[in-house]
């Protein structure tokens, strides 16, 4: 039988929860995107956007379908949103689309209205279905029927959820930006260096970031996302991908808080 709770304490670190504020956490329902590659809708509303300030609240906030997934409302505060899915609360005009900072932990990153409406979907699948009808499977679940013959697995592809069609391809080659999706540099950006093909074992992808730092992480891990590094679509989380070691982490973090103490002593 299929457990129906999940423990605070087992629950996905990029979550984000507090270890002390209850003791269980909501576990996602089947959809989408697997259990550990999700963040379920009461967790944004309650503990990342603080509309809600306890489940109760945030139930209410749903059931008036006041949130949108990928242009659809959603009702059910366990519901699976994942990886470039787009959150819209039409009442606050508010979007937000679900990225990696560097560290691999969700981060919601705020979009326009036109930005909104588009997608990015990474092809997992490809098949034909009943009636020679070829079908194209992306990492979110859906089903693209008769899609561009040019369309590879690895590939990803611009769709647009509100009419439904696709807009573009990005094919997966070298010279195009990526971002890791998986593994100990999730959340990073780079450009395809190389791609290793190891029979019988996993395919390595050669990455290297804005500043010059190269990094290696396995194929099926990359997530394409544009062409060059002034043509990607979507906007991109504050760090851009970068990351920072540990002395760049500790000056930027004295800086910030130099800042914060001389706007402080200035109001005085």
């Amino acid at each position: 039988m299929a457990k129906k709770h999940l423990k605070r304490l087992f629950a996905p670190k990029d979550w984000m929860l507090s270890k002390l504020a209850g003791v269980f956490a909501p576990k996602p329902r089947a959809g989408p995107h697997k259990l550990r590659e999700c963040l379920p809708l009461m967790v944004i509303i309650r503990n990342r956007l603080k509309y809600a300030l306890n489940g109760k609240e945030a139930d209410m906030i749903l059931r008036q379908k006041l949130v949108k997934v990928d242009g659809r409302a959603r009702t059910d505060r366990k519901y699976p949103a994942g990886f470039m899915d787009v959150i819209e609360i039409p009442k606050t005009g508010d979007r937000f689309r679900i990225l990696y900072d560097v560290k691999g932990r969700f981060s919601l990153v705020k979009v326009s209205e036109a930005e909104g409406a588009t997608k990015l979907l990474k092809v997992q699948n490809i098949y034909t279905a009943t009636g020679r009808v070829p079908v194209a499977v992306t990492h979110d679940g859906h089903r693209i029927r008769y899609p561009d013959p040019r369309v590879a697995i690895g590939d990803s592809v611009v769709y647009n959820f509100n009419t439904g069609k696709v807009t573009g391809i990005l094919k997966q080659r070298t010279g195009k930006i990526v971002m890791v999706t998986g593994g100990a540099n999730r959340g990073r950006i780079g450009e395809i260096v190389s791609i290793e093909s190891h029979p019988g074992s996993f395919d390595i992808a050669r990455l290297k970031d804005k500043a010059g730092n190269e990094f290696a992480t396995r194929a099926a891990n990359i997530f394409v996302m544009g062409q060059s590094w002034t043509t990607i679509p979507i906007a991109l989380p504050k760090q851009q991908g970068l990351k920072m070691n540990v002395i760049q982490e500790r000056e930027e973090k004295l800086i910030a808080a130099e800042a914060r103490k001389s706007a402080v002593t200035r109001q005085i």
